[in-house]
Parts: structure tokens; C-alpha cells; sequence
């Protein structure tokens, strides 16, 4: 890949005001489309037209590992970005991602954890070491705010003060907004800070510390999206339970503020989504796991099922 042709570098300048994690999806995504179009005869930016982006699009669809339409759609919006910056800087003459839309996927119902998997995933227990401690915190932030990974990793220790109830977050389009803080996250706060966090680095971290980071992996570096995923899945794991992906516990995080009774424009401010549309998704997820428990528990459940 030419980056000095495709102006990358320029590009990734361009970013420097948008979160360490909005950078590097960006660039990795945008990686991505120009060895593909390199590989189509495409040398620089100037050369992509719409027909090509829109071969993209189909390839990303239907090539052996094929991308969800929600990934297709994440990655479609960095090409806008980029080649909307080029076409403001002038480079190019024309947006070849206008009137380009990513794939529809099917509406599909997050699969959230059960009152009873989020008590024995948080059982109370004191942290075994600072690793422990470090995994426990990593997905209580997650349930307990409702973070998307993104904005976990994309956390500074700066963004905490463990006597208040909330926490500012850089979210999608780094927009910032305030989440909560529940107490069992205050609690792990208040051990991890400073002197867990200390612990951590000197009896795990082999390389140089993130200093801005409030959680780091075992090179200092923050936590990335697969240290998140595989956090996750040891703690599931050793508790029985079945594997879930991180974003399944803010999914949870929303259908039970539902479920408590909260006001559903107050989950969509507290989630972030720009649109109530998003959010009224959570609606049809308690329905359906009231459905669910009906059927399985009510004496004629099964025959209303049927």
C-alpha cells in the first residue's frame, strides 16, 4: 500500500482530535479498502469511482469469510470520512461513496444474559491478584455503565473520580456524554486506583506503560477489543456459563434499565444512540423474553406456543 499516494499520513492528521480507538478503526478499515483497490488496478484515491466502491461493497458481502452488513456499514462510514476529507482538501473532484449504502441485515435480537447469569458472572468475591482485579473491573464498567468497548478502551484515568456517580465517555462520532457509575464499580475503582492499577504494571506489564490509560494489557498498551473478548469469555468460562460476546453485556445493561422501568429516552442518552430508534429495539428484547419465560414456565404456555 502507497500511503503517500493515498495521503494517509495526511489523513490520520486530519483524525487527530477523534479518540485513539475511532483512529485506529479508521485507518484499519480504510487499509483495508486501498490494498483491495490496488489490487483492482486502483493507484490512488483519484482513481476509485463509484462503481468501485460499490464492488467493494458486493465483495465484502459475498468473499469466503463474508462481513456482517453492520461491519460493511461501520467501514463504509470511515470510507465517507476519508474520501469527504479529500474531496474538502480538494484532492479529488468527486464523493464516490455518495448514494452508497451498506446491505440490509435481518433485525436480529441482541442476546442478552439472564438475572440469573448476571449474578453468578458477578458473585461477590474479593480479586485473587491485580489480574483479577483488573479482568473483574474491565466488565463491570461494561454491564454496570453500558459501555460500548470502544469508549472502555478508549478510557483515561483522568475520566474517573470514584466519588462521583458518573463518568464522561468519548462515544460514537466522538460525541462525549455521561454514563453512570454503580457502586460495585466504585468499589473496584477504589482498589484499582492507584494502587491495583501499580500492582498490575509491576507484576504483569513488560513493556512501557500507557501512562493515560486506565486499563492496560500485558505490554502497557490499552486494552484492545480482543483483550476485552478474551477477558470476557475466561470469566464466563470459569463460572459455567455460555460464551457471550462484550457487547452483550451492554445490550443487557439497557434491557434491564428497561425492565426496572426507565424511561426509554433516558436509556437512549445514557447509551448514546442518536436516534430512539436504536434504542426501542430493547423494547422487542423484553418482549420476547417474556415470551420466552412464559412458554417455558406457565401451565399453558407451551400450548399458546404452539
Amino acid at each position: 500500500m502507497n500511503e503517500e499516494t493515498w495521503r494517509v499520513k495526511e489523513f490520520g492528521l486530519f483524525l487527530t482530535a477523534s479518540s485513539t480507538a475511532t483512529k485506529a478503526a479508521y485507518e484499519s478499515d480504510l487499509t483495508g479498502f486501498i490494498n483491495w483497490s490496488e489490487e483492482r488496478g486502483c493507484p490512488d484515491a483519484l482513481a476509485v469511482q463509484r462503481n468501485d466502491v460499490r464492488a467493494w461493497v458486493a465483495n465484502e458481502s459475498n468473499k469466503k469469510k463474508p462481513s456482517a452488513p453492520a461491519t460493511i456499514a461501520r467501514k463504509l462510514s470511515a470510507l465517507r470520512r476519508y474520501f469527504g476529507w479529500l474531496l474538502g482538501e480538494g484532492h479529488i473532484k468527486s464523493d464516490p461513496t455518495v448514494n452508497i449504502s451498506a446491505p440490509q441485515g435481518d433485525a436480529r435480537l441482541p442476546r442478552v444474559f439472564q438475572h440469573r447469569e448476571i449474578d453468578r458472572l458477578f458473585a461477590l468475591a474479593i480479586p485473587k491478584n491485580p489480574l483479577d482485579l483488573r479482568d473483574r473491573l474491565t466488565i463491570e464498567l461494561l454491564y454496570g455503565s453500558g459501555l460500548r468497548v470502544a469508549e472502555l478502551c478508549g478510557l483515561d484515568i483522568t475520566n474517573l473520580n470514584t466519588e462521583r456517580v458518573a463518568m464522561e465517555v468519548l462515544g460514537k462520532g466522538d460525541k462525549p456524554r455521561k454514563v453512570p457509575i454503580n457502586a460495585p464499580s466504585r468499589q473496584l475503582l477504589n482498589l484499582w486506583i492507584p494502587e491495583g492499577s501499580q500492582a498490575f504494571d509491576q507484576a504483569y506489564v513488560s513493556g512501557t506503560r500507557d501512562p493515560t490509560a486506565l486499563l492496560v494489557n500485558r505490554r502497557g498498551n490499552r486494552l484492545t477489543r480482543s483483550n476485552v473478548r478474551r477477558i470476557l469469555l475466561g470469566l464466563l468460562r470459569a463460572k459455567g456459563l455460555t460464551d457471550r460476546s462484550p457487547h452483550a453485556l451492554r445490550h443487557t445493561f439497557a434491557t434491564h434499565l428497561l425492565e426496572g422501568g426507565a424511561d426509554l429516552r433516558a436509556i437512549q442518552e445514557v447509551l448514546g444512540h442518536a436516534d430512539l430508534a436504536t434504542t426501542q429495539i430493547y423494547t422487542h428484547v423484553s418482549r420476547e423474553e417474556l415470551r420466552e419465560v412464559h412458554t417455558k414456565y406457565h401451565p399453558r404456555g407451551k400450548q399458546t406456543a404452539n
